[in-house]
C-alpha cells in the first residue's frame, strides 16, 4: 500500500510583477495540480487558478479517478475558461498550462497540457515523463532541429505552446499511467524552474535522501531565484512511501 508526502511552494519570481502560477495539493486523496497561466496582466492568474479549482472539484467528487476523470477534468476547465473569456475584454487571450497527478495505492496517472512538466527521479535516475506542447518542441520532433539551443538561435520563442488549456474549444489532453515504487519522488513544476535549473541540479537535489522533501522544495525554489527569477516558479515534490 503506497502513500504520498507534498511539498509545494509558489513564487512569482524577481521580474513578474504579479504569480500567475496556481497550485493545489491533496495529498490524502492523492491529488496534485499545478498551472501555469499566460494572457497578460491578470488574465493569466484568473485562467490558472480557475484550471486547479475546477480540475480540483472534479476529481474530488470521484471516488477513484481514471484517465477518464482527469482528461474530463481539464475539459471541464477549458470550457470554463472560455466561457469566462466571453464574459469581458480583460480575458481575452487568456488560457493555461496544467499538470497533474492522481497517485492510487499501487499506481499513478499523469495529465499534462502545454509545457509545464513532470519529472520522476527513481534508482539514481530522473526522467521528464511530459513532452512539452511547444512550438520548439513540435519542430524538434519533426526533425529540424536537433535541441532547443539550436532552436532558439535560429529565433524561435521558447514560450510559444501549440497546445493550452483555453486555447481552443477542444483541448488534447496527454495521458500516462504507471506502476509506483517506494523511495519514487516525483517533481511537478512551471517553465519558471526548468527554464531557470539545469536537469542534473534537479537530480542531484531530488537525490539527496539528507534533505526532506520539504528541503528539497525549498532547495529548488531557491536555485531557480538564483539563476535570475524570470519568470513564476512553482513546484509540487512528491515523495511515494510504502506503508506495509
Amino acid at each position: 500500500m503506497m502513500t504520498i508526502q507534498v511539498e509545494a511552494r509558489t513564487d512569482k519570481g524577481l521580474i513578474r510583477p504579479i504569480n500567475e502560477d496556481s497550485i493545489a495539493t491533496i495529498p490524502e486523496r492523492g491529488l496534485v495540480v499545478l498551472a501555469d497561466g499566460m494572457g497578460g496582466y491578470n488574465a493569466g492568474e484568473v485562467a490558472s487558478q480557475l484550471a486547479v479549482e475546477q480540475i480540483s472539484s472534479y476529481l474530488l467528487s470521484r471516488e477513484l479517478p481514471d484517465v477518464e476523470a482527469m482528461v474530463t477534468a481539464v475539459e471541464r476547465a477549458n470550457s470554463a475558461i472560455l466561457t469566462m473569456m466571453e464574459s469581458a475584454d480583460e480575458y481575452q487571450g487568456m488560457a493555461t498550462t496544467v499538470v497533474m497527478a492522481s497517485f492510487g495505492a499501487e499506481s499513478a496517472c499523469f495529465a499534462h497540457v502545454g509545457d509545464s512538466r513532470i519529472y520522476q527521479y527513481r534508482d539514481g535516475r530522473l526522467e521528464q515523463l511530459t513532452q512539452d506542447h511547444s512550438m520548439i518542441q513540435e519542430l524538434i520532433n519533426q526533425g529540424m532541429f536537433n535541441t532547443v539551443e539550436e532552436a532558439e538561435q535560429a529565433g524561435v520563442k521558447k514560450n510559444i505552446l501549440i497546445r493550452g488549456v483555453g486555447i481552443e474549444e477542444q483541448v488534447q489532453v496527454d495521458i500516462r499511467e504507471q506502476l509506483l515504487r517506494a523511495g519514487d519522488r516525483y517533481l511537478l513544476c512551471s517553465d519558471g524552474l526548468s527554464d531557470m535549473v539545469i536537469e542534473a541540479e534537479i537530480a542531484r537535489v531530488l537525490g539527496n535522501d539528507t534533505l526532506t522533501i520539504a528541503e528539497m522544495a525549498d532547495t529548488l525554489l531557491k536555485l531557480a531565484l538564483e539563476q535570475g527569477g524570470r519568470d513564476n516558479i512553482s513546484v509540487i515534490v512528491v515523495s511515494v512511501v510504502n506503508n506495509d
